[in-house]
């Protein structure tokens, strides 16, 4: 203790260099910068899924649920037939193929490779309910603002991140994340924001992918748009069981 305030009196004896302009704005942008995040337990979607990539473009319905920090579960079909049921944790993935009778199972790293990107399961979680990617640090993440919202730059790995968060609402309104090493891209849109079980969260989420396949880029443009939205404490159940039949891969 003795030494601590021996500390202090010396630094206050010595004159304190003048913080730049620069370092001035970012530290009360700082102060001013309370993100919010997105309490909950469960959730479950009624989900309209429009894709193309340019070539092909289809539209599905998908019902997803969700039990925080455990399980991301998703059916999605067509014309009221399931085609595939997929099942996320944070260390694995799992997909039945109704299809063609078959059954996938992967370690969170084969998909972070699909993807071309090392996203976590925590940051496919906030993706989806328009949290931000990765949780704020104002000791090493860099803030700046424009008319309408604050920007936040953010470093994860190979990832750089840049999110825009509304004045009015403190939340996620546009994300663009870029991986430097695959250099894939991913351009990601909040909009349409409506209050479920009073949670302020968007109904239509747009992502624009781009990315390398064969030494080719490809872009590939998906749409999530929830009809219905809950958020609930009432354990959901996340029915996967493969059934005999199906051949493994």
């Amino acid at each position: 203790l003795l030494m601590v305030a021996i500390s202090f009196l010396h630094l206050s004896c010595k004159k304190m260099p003048a913080l730049s302009h620069d370092a001035i704005i970012e530290d009360t942008l700082t102060s001013e910068f309370k993100p919010s995040k997105t309490v909950f337990e469960y959730l479950t979607t009624k989900t309209k899924i429009e894709f193309s990539d340019g070539v092909n473009a289809d539209q599905y319905a998908m019902t997803l649920r969700i039990k925080k920090d455990s399980v991301i579960w998703a059916s999605i079909g067509k014309a009221g037939v399931e085609g595939v049921r997929g099942l996320l944790r944070p260390d694995s993935v799992f997909v039945l193929d109704k299809m063609k009778n078959e059954s996938y199972s992967y370690d969170l790293n084969y998909l972070q490779s699909i993807i071309q990107s090392n996203l976590t399961y925590e940051n496919i979680q906030n993706l989806m309910v328009g949290d931000l990617l990765i949780d704020y640090n104002k000791k090493i993440d860099h803030i700046t603002r424009n008319e309408s919202c604050f920007i936040l730059n953010q470093h994860k790995d190979n990832l750089t991140i840049e999110s825009f968060i509304r004045f009015d609402n403190l939340k996620v309104e546009k994300v663009l994340i870029e991986d430097v090493i695959t250099h894939a891209r991913t351009n990601v849109l909040y909009s349409n924001f409506m209050i479920a079980d009073s949670i302020l969260v968007p109904s239509i989420c747009t992502m624009k992918i781009d990315y390398i396949k064969d030494e080719k880029k490809q872009s590939s443009l998906l749409v999530l748009t929830h009809n219905k939205l809950e958020f609930t404490t009432k354990p959901l159940n996340f029915p996967f069981n493969i059934p005999k039949k199906y051949s493994e891969k």
